[in-house]
C-alpha cells in the first residue's frame, strides 16, 4: 500500500525529534555551537590573527646596468614594378587563361598563313583555267525538257559546266531550247505518247555523243577529239506529268481505263522506263571508264507518290508504279558488278513555280452521269476548293536540289561559301547530300505529304476526309447546296423507236464514246427541255443514269479485254 503525503510528513517529524533527542541525551555538556562561533569571532576581531614566523629573505643576483637598443627601422618600400613584371605576375596567377590565349594566337596565325597560301593557289588555278580551258565531257540527259521546270534546269546545268542532251515532244521546241543555250544544249525528239519515237531518240542520242561540242562551233561537227562525251547523269521529268486531259481529277468509278489511264500510263511510266532501260548499258560503260558518282534521278509528284489523294487515281497509280520500279532498280544496281557508283534517286516534287492547273470542278464534271454527280459531287467540290492552296516553292530551289545530286554537292549555290579560307559550304553540302539519301522531297507541301505517309492508314484517311466533312457541315446551313444547280436540266425526250432496252438506256450515258456510238445507231429528234422537272422525272433520271453507268463500265471492260487481248481467237465479225 502506498503511503499518503500526510503520513510521510509525520514520519519525517518523528525522525527529526528522534535525532535531536538522541544528540541532546548523548552530549549534555557540549557548548552551544552558535555561542562558540560568536566567541571566536569576537576574539579575532579584538586581538587579531595569531602571528606566523617570518620567511627568510631571498636575494637574486642582479643583471647589472645595460642599455635597451632602439627598435629597428622599417624596411624601405619596394621599387615600383614594371609593365613586364606585372604581366609575369598575371600569367602566374591565371595559367589556364594564358594557355587559351596562346593556343588561340597560334591558331589564328596558322589560319592566316593558310588563307594567304590558299588565296594564292586559287588565283593561280583561275589563271591556269582561263589560259587552258579543257573541253566538257560530262553529259546530263534530261528527259522532258519541254516540261515547265525543264528549261531552268537545263540552263543551270549548262552554266555549271555540263553538256545537256534533252528530249522534247515537238520539233518546235527543239529550236526554242537550243537557241537559249550557249552551244552545249542539244534537243532531240521524244514523244512519250508515241512509242515509235523512242528508238529514233536513242539513235539520235548515240549520234550526238559522237559529235563535237559546242554545236555552234564552225567546222566538222563529227571531227575526232581527245575528249569523248560521257553520260554522267539522267534526269527524268517525263514521270512528273503536266496538266492534261488524262490526269484531270475524277473518281475512279468514272475513269475510263482504256481511253484515259492507258495513255497516261504510257507517257509517264512505260516510255520513261523504256528509255532508262536503253540508257543503263551506256551509263554502266561510262561509269567504269571514269571516276565520280553517276546518278539516275526520277522526279515524281509528291502527293501521288507519298499519299494518293482522292480523285487523283490516274496520276497516283502511275506514280506508285514508277516509284516501285525505281526501288527495284536501286536494289538491283546495288548488287550488280561494276555499277556501285550509280545512284538511283527519287525526288518527290511538291508545288514548284507558277501553277498551270486549268481544270476546275465545272470542267471535269461535264462527262459525269447524274448518279456520279449525286454521289461524288460534294466531296469533289471540297477537293476543288482545297486544291492549289499550297504556296509554291521557287524554281531555283528545285534546280539547286537536282544539281546537288548530279554534282554530289560540289556545284550548288551554297558550295562556294568560304569562311576564313575554309570551304565550309562544300562540307555542309556534302553532308546534306549524304543525309538526304536516295529519296528526298522538295517543293511546297512535299514535306507535309512525306510526314503524312508515315501515319497509320486510319489516321491518314480521317485527315483526308476532313475537308469533305467541313464542307458538308457548311452546306447544311445553306438554303441551296452549292454543288447542285437551282434548275436541274432534263435530258431531251427522244421519240419511241424499236430498239432493245439496253440501247435506249445507253443514251443517258454522258461518256462521249458511248454517246457517239448510240447516236449513230438511233435517230434522235430532241425537244427543248422544260424549265423545271417533277420529282418522279428526277428519280427516273437517276435510275437510268445508274443503269447507264453499269453498262458503260461493262462495255469498256469488254472492249479493253477482248479487243486489246494479246491472244486473238479469230477475226471479228
Amino acid at each position: 500500500m502506498v503511503p499518503t503525503i500526510d503520513e510521510l510528513e509525520q514520519y519525517f517529524e518523528s525522525v527529526e525529534h528522534f535525532v535531536s533527542g538522541s544528540l541532546a541525551a548523548v552530549s549534555p555538556d557540549l557548548p552551544n555551537v552558535r555561542e562558540a562561533v560568536n566567541r571566536l569571532w569576537v576574539d579575532i576581531s579584538r586581538f587579531g590573527p595569531p602571528s606566523f614566523p617570518s620567511l627568510p629573505d631571498i636575494h637574486v643576483p642582479g643583471l647589472g646596468a645595460f642599455e635597451i637598443p632602439p627598435p629597428p627601422l622599417p624596411p624601405p618600400p619596394p621599387p615600383p614594378k614594371s609593365f613586364i613584371n606585372k604581366i609575369e605576375d598575371w600569367i602566374i596567377q591565371h595559367p589556364w587563361i594564358t594557355s587559351g590565349m596562346v593556343i588561340s594566337a597560334l591558331g589564328a596565325g596558322l589560319l592566316a598563313g593558310y588563307s594567304t597560301v590558299h588565296t594564292r593557289s586559287v588565283h593561280r588555278r583561275r589563271i591556269k583555267t582561263a589560259a587552258v580551258q579543257p573541253e566538257k565531257r560530262q553529259v546530263v540527259v534530261v528527259l522532258g525538257g519541254d516540261h515547265p521546270l525543264g528549261l531552268p534546269l537545263i540552263m543551270e546545268l549548262e552554266k555549271q559546266g555540263y553538256i545537256v542532251i534533252t528530249s522534247v515532244s515537238s520539233p518546235e521546241a527543239v529550236s526554242d531550247i537550243e537557241n537559249k543555250g550557249h552551244g552545249y544544249v542539244c534537243a532531240l525528239i521524244l514523244d512519250p505518247n508515241g512509242p515509235g519515237t523512242i528508238p529514233i531518240f536513242l539513235r539520235s542520242l548515240a549520234s550526238t555523243l559522237s559529235r563535237r561540242f559546242p554545236i555552234t562551233a564552225a567546222g566538222d561537227p563529227y571531227a575526232t577529239t581527245p575528249y569523248h562525251p560521257l553520260v554522267y547523269s539522267v534526269i527524268s521529268l517525263l514521270t512528273m506529268p503536266t496538266t492534261s486531259i488524262h490526269c484531270a481529277p475524277a473518281p475512279l468509278e468514272q475513269i475510263s481505263l482504256r481511253s484515259t489511264y492507258l495513255p497516261h500510263l504510257l507517257s509517264t511510266h512505260i516510255a520513261p522506263l523504256q528509255t532508262l532501260q536503253a540508257l543503263l548499258p551506256l551509263l554502266r560503260a561510262d561509269a567504269q571508264r571514269t571516276r565520280g558518282r553517276k546518278s539516275i534521278i526520277i522526279c515524281l509528284p509528291a502527293a501521288d507518290a507519298r499519299v494518293g489523294l482522292p480523285f487523283c487515281g490516274v496520276s497516283a497509280m502511275s506514280a506508285a508504279a514508277t516509284l516501285r520500279a525505281a526501288d527495284v532498280l536501286r536494289r538491283e544496281v546495288a548488287t550488280a558488278q561494276g555499277m556501285s557508283t550509280i545512284r538511283i534517286v527519287t525526288v518527290d516534287v511538291g508545288a514548284v513555280g507558277p501553277s498551270h492547273d486549268d481544270f476546275g470542278v465545272a470542267n471535269t464534271t461535264v462527262d459525269w452521269t447524274p448518279s456520279e454527280k449525286a454521289s461524288y459531287g460534294a466531296a469533289f467540290s471540297a477537293f476543288g476548293e482545297t486544291r492549289g492552296s499550297r504556296t509554291p516553292e521557287d524554281v531555283s530551289v528545285f534546280v539547286d536540289s537536282l544539281i546537288g545530286v548530279v554534282s554530289a554537292g560540289t556545284k550548288t549555290r551554297g558550295a562556294g561559301n568560304v569562311v576564313l579560307g575554309i570551304d565550309l559550304g562544300l562540307v555542309s553540302e556534302k553532308i546534306k547530300d549524304w543525309m538526304r539519301g536516295d529519296r528526298f522531297s522538295v517543293g511546297g507541301g512535299a514535306y507535309t505529304y512525306t510526314i503524312a505517309s508515315f501515319l497509320p492508314p486510319v489516321l491518314l484517311d480521317s485527315l483526308l476526309v476532313l475537308p469533305h466533312t467541313l464542307m458538308d457541315i457548311r452546306n447544311r446551313y445553306l438554303p441551296i447546296s452549292p454543288t447542285q444547280p437551282r434548275h436541274v436540266p432534263v435530258p431531251p425526250v427522244l421519240p419511241p423507236v424499236s430498239a432493245p432496252p439496253t440501247e435506249t438506256a445507253a443514251l443517258a450515258v454522258t461518256s462521249p464514246l458511248v454517246l457517239h456510238q448510240s447516236l449513230d445507231r438511233i435517230p434522235t429528234d430532241p425537244k427543248p427541255p422544260p424549265a423545271t422537272a417533277s420529282h418522279s422525272d428526277l428519280v427516273d433520271e437517276h435510275e437510268s443514269g445508274s443503269d447507264a453507268d453499269v453498262e458503260e463500265k461493262e462495255e469498256d471492260l469488254e472492249s479493253s479485254v477482248v479487243g486489246n487481248s494479246w491472244i486473238s481467237l479469230g477475226p471479228h465479225e
